[in-house]
């Protein structure tokens, strides 16, 4: 299916460029898709329409304040994230510890100080004292070019593997699905709505994190991409 997406890809860039219109609608929905997933995945009950809502400006009643000022947040990260995007930046461990700031709404939050037990994902992950080293093997395998023939791939490991680094207290899952975003889009591929419920996503981190399989989470990402692909197609057309 990858080949299909990629093929999609080149279409879409022969029909560029788009109308100004097109292009404030598709960040329009790039933004929802991502914070409506990403919040659903980390356990959310907000329905899209709620989170939509919320994103104009609206109160929704049924939603906490803390979803509130989620919402708030993943803007900051995702205007971030476009911003650095403008000015071709890769990803780096500073950004990505930046993506993490901008979800707390703090600065300098830096690695975590704890060494917890993950029970959704059934998991213990590094000590504290292991995570720059463990960072930078991480960043020395993703510049290596390993994986680039094909960058979904690449980008779900890339997920995968910083989830079981853990690198912050809070936001660890958020983080590394905000990462592999950005990989994605620098490669010319747009924000998605992975459609997976949360115990699904937590099914799928696991069978990585105790078989290094990364297949499950894989075949979801590329199923939803695909869609994505597929909404883009027919939103262009002339």
């Amino acid at each position: 299916m990858f080949r299909e997406i990629k093929q999609k890809q080149v279409i879409l860039e022969n029909r560029k460029p788009y109308s100004s219109e097109t292009i404030a609608y598709i960040n329009e929905i790039n933004m929802l898709e991502w914070i409506h997933s990403s919040m659903r995945l980390d356990g959310s009950a907000l329905s899209r329409p709620e989170t939509e809502a919320i994103l104009k400006g609206g109160f929704v009643e049924s939603a906490s304040l803390l979803d509130h000022a989620l919402i708030d947040r993943y803007c900051e990260l995702i205007l971030t994230a476009n911003d650095m995007l403008d000015m071709s930046y890769e990803l780096t461990k500073e950004m990505i510890s930046l993506f993490h700031q901008r979800l707390t709404g703090e600065k300098g939050t830096g690695y975590r100080k704890d060494n917890p037990v993950l029970v959704s994902l059934n998991d213990n992950p590094p000590h504290p004292s292991e995570i720059e080293e463990q960072m930078g093997i991480l960043m020395n395998w993703f510049y290596s070019g390993d994986m680039e023939s094909n960058q979904l791939h690449k980008a779900v490991c890339l997920h995968h593997r910083l989830i079981e680094i853990y690198p912050f207290e809070a936001y660890s899952e958020a983080v590394a699905r905000a990462a592999m975003y950005y990989y994605l889009m620098t490669k010319g591929f747009p924000p998605f709505e992975i459609e997976m419920r949360d115990y699904e996503y937590n099914i799928a981190v696991i069978e990585y994190l105790k078989r290094e399989n990364p297949q499950p989470f894989y075949a979801e990402v590329e199923k939803s991409l695909f869609s994505k692909m597929e909404v883009l197609t027919q939103l262009t057309a002339r």
